[in-house]
């Protein structure tokens, strides 16, 4: 046994005792309720490795401030032009001062009513610029340096919990600990960067049991212009076997100024022109238009307390003429969902294995069919003139890092002026940060798939032969702590174009669980009827308020992470 399972025994054994889950129970849903006594807390990610690409990634309703030497001053009008940046310079606002001298890396304190600044920073670094009254035109090459402001999630919960109980430091890191060790995902994914490896994501989530093996397209940060490869780390980090049958990166080469991004599909979208939806009614009855307009950890958080899907109806513009639409969400899973269920699996108690390996001989078709009679997936559909048309059920994607989703939407039986999407799911599954719809036809794009050049394990073995292709042969994790490292080399890419890099992986994974004891046939019983998952959700929500005496829970409408 290592030493680091020898250090978590014991702490495995105080989780069991009831008390302590009592309390575990109560911090659980004080993390859910934006007290707005407790902190909130940023810090600047520093970057590097500046190129046009990355320049052009960042939104425009960032607050930008130039840095040269001591001296500082925002910059608006911003425009990317032939490896050239432009705009206008003006002297720092009152509202930009609090932030302006800061050094990335620490974590930083700010207020409620400051979030929509202090998370919307982007300080850029430069040898030199020309000027001319408040213009100023910035070479590509000369900027040295970008921060980009960031939530400190880790700061700021510990900051909700502590701050509302007083509870010691040394206790709230031995709660996240169990809650890493405990909590029911998927493979870890790590981007390495000039600073070493960084979290981008979990894949193929959802995919518990053999028969769900699934094909997932993740997102990777844009490569500088300079890269000549994209190193990639898999992880096991959980109680958990990992079978990973696919590993390649797939590289989109495309013009300049766009946005591109996979559908579960594995088709490449171009996005030109993404416009926020004019209404969002949810399923509460009430509006949060402004809450999904822009990227800014403010989420709808599917939490409407009535026995049934909740749901939340997008409305945009349709242009005239438009035959298909892109949606855009910026979203992840709750932790509530990971949480609920293990509740759930906890009913089966001493024939949890039975239970488990029975499911290997289930078609995947009566899996996915139970998922979404639960509201697991995300449910996207359109109105069209009879009625509401399913679109797609997006899979779960982990609740440790939100992912940018795109749909196509077909617009051909959309009558009217207005295109109407609902996005549906069981309570507190999802969290929606942004969402937007592009009208625009996809650009040319060329798209190859690159295996990996050497796949390392811990132990030295290149494992590259296991991940070239989706066949018989698996990567096996089956402990904490296992990793492969893998290396990609990109290929050549056309003057004036630029690269889009997503990993394509291939798997599934199975939960290691220790229960005992005789098991809840009756409850067990109850989750084969459709939405009773989300049933069991609200009333163990309220369940856990009730017994905490937390009853300002139970109706309240938390929209901020």
């Amino acid at each position: 046994m290592t030493k680091r399972k020898d250090a978590i025994l014991p702490i495995l054994l105080l989780f069991r005792q009831q008390l302590f889950q009592r309390i575990l129970s109560g911090l659980l849903l004080l993390s859910f309720l934006p007290l707005a006594i407790s902190c909130n807390y940023y810090r600047l990610k520093e970057e590097n490795a500046v190129s046009q690409e990355k320049l052009a990634s960042l939104p425009n309703y960032k607050r930008f401030i130039l840095r040269q030497g001591d001296n500082a001053l925002e910059l608006k009008e911003i425009a990317l032009q032939e490896n050239t940046l432009t705009g206008t310079v003006h002297p720092i606002p009152v509202e930009l001062m609090p932030f302006i001298d800061k050094k990335p890396g620490s974590t930083y304190r700010y207020k409620k009513i400051n979030e929509g600044v202090a998370l919307n920073i982007v300080h850029l670094y430069v040898n030199e610029y020309a000027q001319s009254d408040n213009k100023v035109s910035i070479p590509v090459s000369s900027i040295k340096r970008i921060d980009v402001s960031d939530k400190d999630t880790g700061a700021t919960i510990a900051s909700h919990v502590l701050g509302s109980i007083g509870i010691a430091a040394g206790a709230f890191a031995l709660i996240s600990i169990i809650a890493v060790l405990l909590k029911s995902s998927c493979p870890f994914i790590y981007v390495k960067d000039g600073t070493g490896y960084h979290f981008v994501g979990e894949a193929y989530g959802g995919a518990i049991f053999a028969p769900l093996e699934r094909d997932d397209y993740m997102p990777l940060p844009t490569p500088a212009s300079s890269a000549k490869q994209v190193q990639v780390k898999i992880t096991n980090e959980l109680k958990e076997r990992q079978y990973t049958n696919l590993a390649e990166l797939l590289v989109v080469e495309h013009a300049p100024g766009v946005q591109v991004l996979l559908d579960q599909q594995g088709n490449a979208h171009s996005l030109q022109q993404v416009i926020p939806p004019h209404t969002v009614m949810a399923s509460d009855g009430r509006e949060y238009t402004s809450l999904l307009a822009s990227q800014d950890s403010a989420v709808w958080s599917f939490n409407d307390a009535a026995p049934k899907m909740n749901f939340v109806d997008l409305q945009f513009k349709k242009p005239s003429g438009s035959q298909t639409g892109k949606l855009l969400l910026y979203a992840q899973n709750s932790l509530w969902l990971d949480y609920l269920y293990d509740e759930f699996t906890k009913q089966f108690k001493g024939i949890y294995n039975h239970w488990a390996e029975k499911q290997k001989d289930v078609p995947a078709s009566e899996l996915y069919q139970w998922q979404r009679e639960q509201g697991i997936p995300l449910l996207v559909e359109v109105k069209t003139a009879k009625g509401w048309k399913t679109v797609d059920r997006i899979h779960p994607v982990g609740p440790l890092a939100s992912r940018d989703l795109v749909v196509s939407i077909p617009l051909a039986e959309v009558p009217g002026e207005n295109v109407q999407v609902r996005l549906s799911c069981g309570f507190m599954f999802w969290e929606i940060d942004r969402a937007g719809m592009d009208f625009t036809s996809n650009q040319t794009m060329t798209m190859q798939k690159i295996a990996a050049a050497q796949a390392y394990e811990k132990s030295g073995q290149n494992v590259r032969s296991l991940l070239a292709t989706s066949d018989s042969s698996y990567l096996h994790q089956f402990s904490v702590g296992d990793a492969v490292a893998l290396t990609f080399l990109l290929p050549e890419k056309g003057k004036g174009n630029v690269q889009a890099t997503f990993l394509h992986t291939r798997g599934y994974y199975e939960h290691i669980r220790e229960y005992s004891g005789i098991p809840n046939l009756v409850s067990l019983r109850a989750f084969e009827k459709p939405g009773h998952f989300y049933l069991f959700s609200r009333q163990r929500y309220t369940q856990l308020a009730e017994e905490n005496n937390f009853p300002n829970l139970l109706t309240a409408h938390a929209t901020t992470r």
